[in-house]
């Protein structure tokens, strides 16, 4: 699939017109067709019903690695493993080639394949025809290509028909294309025959932007022997296999700093220099490593520690280059130095984003023409369990006619790619909006390990998500066509503004933080309303729990709460329907709490209130207490005494009674002495045939 540009190329129509051979290139290599006496004839081999039968080719996207029986010999060296891509090319290595394809040979992008008609074919689309086969034995390994056509952006999005093949012989190491019938036309007739050696550098072309013809074959043959030395070295990966970004938390493990070096020419090296740079945005160097490989033999890889590790301090983007040095007369020095992303994330904060864009991007961003297509991230997090709450992502331009998807998806499926659907928010077009947008998962998704996929895909055409096209690179993007996935074909220059927030640990907690209107020490004479204030102390909305309030040990009275969710932070005022009747006279607490299934901490569930509680209004009515002097220095007059028999209580602002008396009855004040009490608020309380009342009083020094 070509991805739409806000611009037209125009291009000429290439004439057909073959030569009979070609070559040599660097090492030897030359090629020969059927038109040539001494070339090879057309032989189609049918592997329809002797061969296996490829699953999963689709749009742009490549199938591998498949082991072979034995090796097959390659320029100056074997390869046991494959790779099929949808394209027209088998690879010796993973990587996805698509329109725009590379003239050969090319350094950087993918190297190490062959070319058998490498153009913008497809296998999606209804009623599509088109198949591809692997048959496999000792001597041969052919990859056939049946009846598949060139993609198209009209309905049902296929053209023309191509069956062609690719024959490995093992046992001369001579490589021969087979086009049994080519049909139709691409884009852009954009096609590449070739191929290309792991240097990248070296490589045979044998034509570009050219239909061949039907009935045609051409191989590539091996030379005997070959006069040119292949002194080259090559940084293969840094930190682990693939090189790929890693995110980092700030303040967290140190990231050391690991190279591995492959010898990839056909003389042994020795007394080869490595260097390892961190530095931020700035170029600023943050560490530097070095190491020395005194010798390294071919075909050799080896694994070198540089001595140095990266302490993730600030957060930022950084960047972990590797490079080689002290190779004389070295091939290709386009691949001694590798470059790695490396994210620091603020794991404290209460949100923190994983993404690999920068703060910039292109302009231009990028849209699949015919507006079926997407693209992904694959984010690991830098630590376990993680809780993701939303996926971001930049919108670059729209015309309002197309919405889009958000997918999630696990890293269960084979070898580690997209797997099952976790989460699918759909944006309309009306809410489209450029620029930077957060979008909520439907809920919160635990990480316990790996990754995850997320996929920014196209609910129709004009609608662009942004690149970020400054390095450092993650190599971790992805392009998604009919449904399926493939490494981005310009994944070493681009990064897509898709992201994944996480929030912290998500705590469940709902409690009762106290009264609204009922106050330490207040009279309750008559039925009131108990309103308590309700407060989320934990990380996740709250609903779906029970409020109760008893008085002393009374009746205990539950009402649920049915409002609106209560966001982590926020408190909410609830009322409760059943009001809170004085059945008995006695101070005592008034308590209220929170029942919630998913509460993790019942320490913050409960709030009470000491209060006087009277039944028997008319009796408490003739009982008006007056206490001077007040505030008192250390004894007070009391003034309203009962005429029969009672007892005095000295209440303090915790509702402990720190003294009591029982006096008889007297028409005269009573003198009460405070003396040893701390100076504070207290209430004096008098008690007579089971009525009480009570007055505030001020001890002060």
């Amino acid at each position: 699939m070509m991805r739409a540009l806000p611009f037209l190329i125009a291009l000429s129509l290439v004439v057909p017109v073959f030569g009979d051979s070609g070559g040599p290139d660097a090492y030897g290599y030359v090629w020969r067709d059927s038109n040539e006496p001494d070339g090879p004839t057309y032989s189609w081999t049918d592997i329809t019903s002797t061969g296996i039968l490829i699953q999963g080719l689709a749009d742009d996207n490549v199938i591998g690695p498949i082991t072979m029986e034995t090796d097959h010999p390659f320029y100056w060296y074997s390869r046991k493993n494959i790779w099929i891509g949808s394209n027209g090319y088998v690879s010796f290595t993973n990587g996805n080639i698509a329109s725009p394809f590379p003239t050969i040979p090319t350094s950087g992008g993918v190297n190490d394949y062959i070319a058998g008609l490498t153009a913008d074919l497809n296998f999606t689309g209804a009623g599509n025809p088109g198949q591809c086969y692997l048959y496999d034995d000792l001597t041969q390994t052919i990859v056939s290509y049946v009846n598949v056509p060139f993609w198209t952006s009209a309905a049902p999005s296929y053209t023309g028909s191509n069956s062609f093949q690719i024959v490995l012989n093992k046992v001369d190491s001579s490589i021969t294309i087979h086009y049994q019938n080519i049909s139709g036309t691409t884009q852009n007739n954009d096609l590449l025959i070739g191929i290309e050696s792991v240097a990248g550098s070296i490589g045979l072309q044998h034509s570009a932007d050219i239909y061949p013809a039907s009935n045609y074959a051409i191989r590539f043959y091996m030379p005997a022997s070959t006069d040119l030395d292949i002194v080259d070295a090559t940084v293969d990966y840094n930190s682990t296999p693939g090189s790929r970004g890693r995110f980092l938390s700030r303040n967290g493990s140190a990231f050391g700093l690991i190279t591995n070096v492959l010898n990839s020419g056909n003389v042994d090296l020795t007394n080869i220099t490595v260097q390892g740079v961190v530095r931020n945005l700035a170029n600023v160097t943050q560490v530097t490593g070095n190491g020395n490989i005194a010798v390294l033999n071919t075909p050799s890889n080896i694994t070198v520690d540089l001595n140095a590790s990266f302490t993730p301090t600030t957060a930022g983007i950084y960047s972990y280059t590797s490079t080689l040095s002290g190779i004389p007369n070295e091939l290709v020095t386009t691949n001694n130095s590798r470059t790695q992303e490396l994210v620091v994330v603020d794991t404290t904060l209460a949100t923190h984003a994983l993404t690999y864009a920068g703060a910039t991007d292109d302009g231009v961003g990028l849209g699949w023409d015919g507006g079926n297509g997407g693209v992904g991230m694959y984010l690991s997090p830098p630590y376990y369990p993680a809780y993701a709450s939303a996926t971001t992502v930049r919108i670059v331009s729209t015309l309002g006619t197309a919405g889009f998807s958000m997918k999630v998806y696990d890293d269960n499926g084979p070898n580690g790619s997209a797997g099952t659907l976790l989460d699918s928010v759909t944006i309309a077009p009306e809410d489209v909006v450029v620029g930077d947008t957060t979008i909520p998962l439907t809920g919160t998704l635990t990480i316990a390990e790996g990754g995850v996929y997320v996929l920014w895909y196209m609910n129709g055409p004009n609608v662009n998500i942004a690149e970020d096209i400054t390095p450092p690179f993650s190599l971790h993007t992805y392009e998604v066509l009919g449904g399926t996935w493939a490494e981005y074909r310009d994944r070493e220059a681009t990064d897509f503004h898709i992201g994944l927030q996480l929030v912290q640990e998500p705590v469940p907690d709902i409690g009762v933080s106290g009264f609204f209107g009922t106050a330490p020490g207040q009279n309750i004479e008559e039925p009131i309303t108990v309103r308590t204030w309700i407060t989320n102390y934990g990380t996740l909305p709250a609903s779906g729990f029970t409020v109760s309030y008893q008085f002393a040990d009374g009746p205990i009275v539950t009402a649920p709460y049915t409002g609106a969710a209560i966001a982590p932070g926020a408190e909410v005022l609830f009322s409760f329907p059943e009001p809170f009747d004085p059945d008995q006279t006695t101070t005592d607490d008034l308590c209220a709490w929170s029942d919630w299934d998913l509460d993790l901490s019942q320490t913050n569930d409960t709030t009470c209130v000491s209060v006087n509680a009277f039944v028997g209004i008319a009796e408490r009515a003739s009982l008006r207490l007056r206490l001077w002097p007040n505030p008192s220095t250390g004894s007070v007059s009391v003034e309203g005494v009962p005429s029969g028999p009672f007892t005095v209580s000295v209440i303090d602002a915790f509702g402990r009674t720190v003294r009591e008396e029982r006096h008889a009855a007297s028409p005269r004040a009573l003198q009460l002495d405070l003396e040893g009490l701390s100076t504070g608020a207290y209430q004096i309380q008098m008690s007579t045939e089971g009525v009480q009342v009570r007055a505030p009083l001020l001890l002060v020094e």
